[in-house]
């Protein structure tokens, strides 16, 4: 990633941080998008040259006028990381349209919105890497979350390999990850420690993924070594959905 430019969203704290660090020490020029200005002020100022930009992925006008700051300040764009996301914990029978629309929002359209912004820029520069954080929760469903964050990293699964397929013409190689239970804010909001230290006993690799090893994988699929990896995913689970959720001392317990 010497050189190349790279828009990390959500890059204010979680996985989104941990990628734009990454991203920078592997020596790209790194531009983070956050909505919250101070959080994203913090983050931006721990990573040396890094561009922080307020921007809501929601928002069509904000995208663009993001990634034209990114254009201006590094000259193009070579990767994106689409790791913004909020959870929901509503049921379906109790579900608000505009909390289902808000989740939609960020976690699917906001992958769409930075992926039609970026796409120019990528063309132009003789292709380009896009990254989608999704969730093992796109593949079965969210025990933290609700139907909406569900349903919207199914969405992102989907539009990743569309959008790998148009794009691949131009270069353009679009690839997900499938993120475990990873200890983010986002779980520690949502869960409570006995939970916490309760799913790590699942987890066959016998501890929580954390921000670090997401990040590793987006730095994996946006560099060379995978010049030839596109619509595709990688869980980075743990092995939990090989587990199926049973624990060691239960599986072992029925062998002989």
């Amino acid at each position: 990633m010497l050189g190349k430019v790279a828009i990390v969203t959500g890059a204010a704290s979680g996985i989104g941080e941990a990628c734009a660090q990454a991203f920078a020490r592997a020596g790209a020029r790194v531009a983070m998008f956050d909505r919250d200005a101070a959080a994203l002020a913090a983050a931006a100022r721990a990573i040396d040259g890094a561009l922080g930009v307020v921007v809501d992925v929601a928002d069509r006008e904000s995208v663009e006028a993001g990634v034209r700051k990114v254009c201006d300040a590094f000259g193009g764009v070579d990767a994106l990381v689409n790791s913004a996301g909020v959870e929901s914990t509503y049921t379906i029978e109790r579900m608000p349209q505009q909390e289902w629309d808000r989740v939609l929002g960020v976690n699917l359209t906001g992958v769409m919105l930075c992926t039609q912004a970026v796409v120019a820029s990528m063309s132009a520069r003789g292709g380009g890497s896009i990254v989608n954080i999704a969730s093992i929760a796109g593949k079965r469903i969210s025990y933290h979350g609700g139907a909406a964050y569900t349903a919207s990293k199914a969405g992102v699964l989907g539009f990743t390999r569309h959008a790998a397929f148009e794009f691949g013409i131009r270069r353009i190689r679009v690839n997900a990850i499938c993120p475990g239970p990873t200890l983010t804010p986002m779980i520690r909001r949502n869960a409570t420690e006995e939970e916490i230290a309760r799913t790590e006993t699942i987890i066959p690799l016998g501890r929580w993924v954390q921000p670090s090893d997401i990040a590793s994988a987006a730095l994996f699929l946006a560099g060379d070594a995978a010049a030839m990896c596109t619509g595709t995913s990688i869980d980075v689970d743990g092995g939990v959905l090989v587990s199926n959720g049973s624990s060691y001392n239960d599986y072992f317990a029925r062998r002989r």
